[in-house]
């Protein structure tokens, strides 16, 4: 049998071009990529705003200064003062507030009744929470001077609800009544335990130091064991009516010049009540001065009293004032332009433009309307250039563009492109403003606007 010859020819592997379509695409698709990343880190980002209906609250926040009616009452002898009266409370002439014990008997008879196990029963416990809830809810760090002073006015209230216990209990087994220098009431009102130096203060003598409540200090009464002749040992708030005075700057004063009452909540408690209003100009600084007749008893302590008015706020559309930008217009008469009420967002008009060669040259051109007057189209100053005219239809007059009109308004970015909508502002403060929610061209609630309007620019696209 024949053998078959072992073939020694060996054949090439033909290798594939790197180089081929696929490799082509996905180049160019990562290049593409890569210029869209840089352009995306290089370029200014427009940060956008979702338009939402509401109001200001306003910086309507005061802390007022109560100015009163108050006679203080002094010691017509020296000794040991004993509080019978709660502060706050009522007092009719005749009425006995404390007592002066030359000796310290009385308060020997506290003290022994206190020993004995004498308790504060559960509503003069009450009486303590109340005051300490009404505390907390009004508490703020920014005078925190205010804390010193209630913990002297709580100490002297458990000293004075102490004493009132011990003495009761005290009176069942000696006779006390015998010990008593008593200090009756000249007139009738409500007992203050404390004296700061703003009695007498009127609205008319009203400062600006006077509101400065860091060097501001109150002398607690009843933390004074003894007391020489002469000396003041409390006061009565003798009528009803009292002012509560607040600092106005000339914006606020401006808005509040023609009000003869106000709205406002207390703080302290939530309560609302209506006030009359008058504004008091002193040494070129403009004061309100709010008079009431009632929740005296509620304040008869307090010098300083947080408020807030709530005035008639003007509800719209919501827009930080970052967004808002002005721009120019042309004012284009409407009789050379053509206008159709199906599409009320543009019209038609003929412009006539000149070459370089000096020849009129004519043009149908469609305008982008962004506000409209009795007489006018507004239309964008990028249609034009200096010295072109419109022409009527079917006439040869011709109106040389040239007039122009600023418009106050936002940029809307709904399509991804920035837009200019005219807005008409009705209350603004600092950082927003509220404008008219049905201005014609204008913005409607949830709409898209640019954050910062100096990012933008017309018809530029947004990321």
């Amino acid at each position: 049998m024949q053998k078959r010859k072992k073939s020694t020819k060996i054949v090439p592997y033909k290798k594939t071009s790197f180089f081929n379509i696929g490799t082509v695409m996905f180049g160019i698709l990562f290049l593409y990529m890569i210029i869209c990343l840089v352009l995306y880190l290089t370029s200014t980002h427009t940060t956008p705003y979702e338009v939402t209906a509401g109001s200001l609250s306003g910086n309507y926040r005061f802390t007022a200064l109560a100015l009163k009616t108050e006679k203080v009452v002094t010691a017509d002898e020296s000794g040991t003062v004993t509080y019978y009266a709660r502060e706050g409370s009522k007092v009719g002439v005749g009425n006995s507030v404390c007592s002066i014990d030359e000796g310290g008997r009385i308060q020997e008879l506290i003290a022994q009744n206190t020993a004995d196990g004498s308790t504060l029963d559960n509503d003069s416990l009450s009486y303590l929470r109340e005051k300490m809830e009404t505390f907390t809810k009004s508490f703020s760090t920014i005078n925190f001077q205010n804390v010193y002073n209630f913990k002297a006015d709580l100490e002297s209230t458990i000293m004075e609800l102490t004493s009132e216990e011990a003495l009761k209990n005290a009176d069942e087994s000696s006779n006390i009544s015998s010990l008593l220098n008593l200090c009756t009431a000249p007139v009738e009102g409500i007992l203050v335990l404390s004296i700061d130096g703003y009695e007498g203060k009127t609205p008319e003598t009203v400062t600006a130091e006077d509101f400065d409540q860091k060097n501001y200090t109150k002398e607690n009464l009843r933390l004074n064991t003894s007391v020489k002749n002469g000396e003041p040992i409390y006061k009565l708030l003798t009528e009803e009516t009292w002012h509560l005075m607040i600092p106005l700057d000339q914006k606020t004063a401006t808005l509040l010049a023609d009000s003869t009452s106000v709205k406002f909540r207390f703080q302290k408690n939530g309560n609302v009540f209506y006030a009359s209003f008058s504004i008091l100009q002193i040494d070129g600084a403009y004061y309100g001065d709010l008079e009431l007749e009632n929740s005296l008893s509620s304040f008869s302590s307090d010098r300083f009293v947080e408020i807030e008015l709530l005035l008639n706020q003007k509800t719209g559309l919501k827009i930080p004032t970052s967004a808002i930008v002005k721009k120019q217009f042309y004012k284009i008469p409407k009789e050379y332009c053509s206008y159709d009420e199906d599409n009320p967002d543009e019209v038609r008009l003929l412009r006539e433009t000149y070459a370089s060669d000096g020849s009129a040259v004519q043009k149908n051109i469609t305008a982008v309307l962004y506000d409209q007057t009795d007489k006018y189209f507004l239309v964008d100053v990028s249609l034009f250039e200096e010295g072109d005219c419109v022409i009527m239809a079917d006439s040869n007059k011709r109106f040389l563009v040239s007039e122009v009109e600023t418009l106050v308004g936002v940029y809307n970015i709904n399509k991804g492109y920035a837009i200019f909508r005219e807005i008409e502002i009705i209350d603004e403060n600092e950082e927003y403003c509220i404008v008219d929610d049905e201005t014609a061209y204008g913005l409607a609630q949830y709409d898209r606007i640019a954050l910062d309007a100096s990012t933008v620019s017309d018809d530029e696209i947004v990321y």
